[in-house]
């Protein structure tokens, strides 16, 4: 019998046909299947290969008892409830590196929209403004205290991209002891970084903050308002994250009072917002505000390589038993 798998949001070209030329695979593809059209097609498939939209939920999981393997195309798997497919013995895959660069990229570029008011000057020449000084005067980057919160594959990047900018780099990361992190190219930025003890230090001491951690029960709400108010008055606060990690209510309130100098996220606590709720209407009013779609991923090279690892992670699994990737 063969090894059935359902795609759900999408997979790249190549990973898909990957899937398709082993003969012992059969590929089905579902894009945008709601919460009851997955609890129906689940009990049919031993795989699921799906993003972030789908969500799989106790409900899903009991629902499919020939369910075997779930693969997570990202890094990110808070869509999927962990703790039930340990429970059903269903194995929980992401693929890790597979978006890092694309992820540390976008967050460089929020650093500079940030600091240089560009999307907010680019809407002010559309409307036929030519306003070169007030209110878009910017500051540098370069010479400028980062602060990462969370040393992964995406915060190393960034980090190592923010010192090739003339940034300093502070960091706080309960699981990285050492510089060991650092390739050999980027030895001569040592002293440009320093890993600090606490976070608490990190958000003193930044100009910068930016957020680059999983979303765990222990980081929900990581920077609400107590948080936020550790940072330096005039401080540039960025989650290129996972939504739910900063508390967009207490975002809000610090921007609004001038304790924050400017925000950018990618991320946020619902996805797609609900759009005519508050903090979310005040956020994408506020001048000093820039929100991106959740596009950390979203580049041609990160979903070719996505979709190559997920599909290598699948054919391995079942083929040879192979776990790689396994978060549960």
């Amino acid at each position: 019998m063969k090894t059935r798998v359902l795609v759900t949001d999408g997979l790249g070209k190549e990973g898909l046909e990957l899937l398709k030329t082993h003969p012992n695979f059969e590929v089905v593809v579902r894009d945008q299947t709601s919460a009851s059209e997955l609890s129906e097609l689940a009990p049919k498939f031993d795989a699921l290969i799906i993003r972030t939209p789908t969500k799989i939920t106790r409900d899903v999981l009991t629902s499919a008892p020939r369910l075997k393997l779930v693969v997570s195309s990202g890094a990110g798997f808070d869509n999927i409830d962990t703790k039930a497919a340990r429970e059903k013995t269903v194995v929980v895959m992401n693929c890790p590196t597979a978006n890092s660069l694309s992820a540390a990229e976008h967050t460089i570029g929020l650093f500079f929209a940030l600091a240089r008011h560009i999307p907010q000057s680019n809407t002010s020449l559309r409307l036929g403004k030519w306003e070169r000084d007030e209110p878009f005067y910017g500051t540098e980057l370069h010479g400028k205290v980062l602060g990462i919160i969370g040393l992964g594959n995406v915060g190393k990047i960034v980090a190592e991209k923010a010192m090739a900018l003339g940034m300093l780099v502070l960091a706080y990361d309960s699981a990285v002891p050492a510089l060991s992190f650092l390739p050999e190219k980027f030895k001569y930025l040592e002293m440009r970084f320093k890993l600090c003890r606490s976070q608490s230090e990190v958000l003193r001491e930044a100009d910068w903050v930016t957020l680059h951690i999983p979303k765990e029960e222990r980081n929900i709400d990581l920077l609400n308002a107590t948080t936020i108010g550790e940072m330096k008055r005039g401080t540039y606060l960025l989650n290129v994250s996972r939504g739910g990690i900063v508390n967009e209510a207490a975002l809000l309130e610090a921007l609004r009072s001038g304790h924050l100098r400017g925000a950018a996220c990618d991320v946020f606590a619902s996805e797609p917002p609900n759009f005519e709720s508050d903090p979310i209407m005040g956020l994408l009013a506020h001048p000093a505000f820039i929100g991106t779609a959740h596009l950390g991923g979203a580049t041609t090279e990160c979903r070719e390589r996505i979709a190559a690892m997920a599909a290598k992670q699948t054919l391995a699994f079942f083929n040879d038993g192979a776990r790689m990737g396994v978060v549960n």
